[in-house]
């Protein structure tokens, strides 16, 4: 089965996650195969994890389980730290970390998409309320299915106030601000799925909710 449906067939099958170790992650295409591949993995293993071990309460509680949920893929276990923050975000610190979570020779870093796009924050589930829909991405498609992800999730999270001068932009804005090049960066973003320009607009952002969903 080649690797791309593979990734897309795991949601509904979670059974298939034992083909994976057949797969050569170094032979990924470029960017659109690396992103939709590393998304659908990375989705379908926190699914099934929460199914297998349902947890309850704040997802803070429960941090540790993004470090020991892994996949083999190849020859390599992959966790869900580090296909998000090891690959899909290539190597950039976790929030509130002193330093990136893999060490420069690490191998595995050859899997990673060329750049970061920050659209995978709105693509993304860690099982908690204020997370993005889940849906399965196709690279042939991806490019198009993260902008449609990332509008949706901007028209449910923002809110514009003029007469406050101020706009409220999702909380993953703030949370992972660097990866969209600052506060600058942020409001220009903002702008481009909200289709409003926010000069002048004080940035607020909302709260995330880190509450399991059953």
């Amino acid at each position: 089965m080649p690797r791309a449906d593979l990734s897309q067939r795991l949601l509904a099958d979670p059974q298939l996650a034992r083909d994976l170790a057949q797969c050569d992650p170094f032979a990924l295409g470029g960017q659109d195969e690396r992103v939709a591949f590393w998304l659908n993995v990375y989705n379908a293993r926190l699914r099934s994890e929460l199914e297998e071990n349902p947890r309850e309460g704040s997802l803070l509680r429960h941090r540790s389980l993004f470090k020991r949920s892994s996949y083999r893929v190849g020859e390599d276990d992959y966790s869900l730290d580090v296909i998000e923050h090891g690959l899909l975000r290539r190597n950039a610190r976790p929030p509130y970390s002193a330093r990136r979570l893999l060490s420069g020779s690490d191998p595995r870093l050859g899997a990673a998409p060329p750049q970061l796009d920050p659209r995978i924050h709105f693509a993304l589930n860690c099982g908690a309320k204020s997370c993005p829909l889940v849906r399965p991405y196709d690279p042939a498609g991806v490019d198009d299915q993260l902008d449609a992800s990332t509008r949706a999730y901007f028209a449910q999270e923002s809110e514009i106030d003029r007469g406050a001068g101020s706009v409220t932009l999702p909380g993953l804005c703030k949370l992972y601000s660097a990866d969209f090049g600052g506060r600058d960066g942020v409001r220009r973003f903002g702008e481009r799925y909200l289709g409003e320009d926010l000069d002048g607009l004080s940035l607020r952002f909302a709260k995330f909710d880190w509450t399991l969903v059953p």
